[in-house]
């Protein structure tokens, strides 16, 4: 990977013609930017804030964040990835599975807001 390019962008706007860059980004760069999505600034901001106060977790409590399937837990950051630090959530579209993850992580209600 040349160090001078940047990280891939995919334009929402023009999609499903994006698909194929999407694909080739995620198989070589393993991330993409995404522009013309229609998010409010103000959401991801706030997004942001509940992630990263998330992490912020001590390890003890973020370690609760179980397996639902194989590798789909906490995991820590290590020495061959010291970057990277991610916590699973199996079905974000279930309510239940919702509930267990902030229960997992004893989230603040401002953490659980809609």
């Amino acid at each position: 990977m040349d160090k001078t390019q940047s990280i891939p962008t995919i334009d929402l706007s023009d999609f499903p013609a994006q698909y194929e860059k999407l694909r080739r980004s995620s198989e070589e760069w393993g991330c993409f930017r995404v522009v013309n999505h229609n998010i409010p600034f103000e959401l991801m901001q706030e997004m942001k804030q509940v992630v990263r106060s998330l992490l912020d977790l001590p390890i003890q409590i973020k370690q609760n964040n179980v397996d639902v399937i194989a590798s789909s837990g906490y995991w820590a950051p290590s020495p061959k990835n010291p970057l990277y630090e991610a916590l699973g959530l199996y079905d974000m579209a279930s309510s239940q599975a919702v509930h267990t993850f902030c229960s997992q992580l004893d989230a603040s209600p401002s953490q659980r807001s809609p």
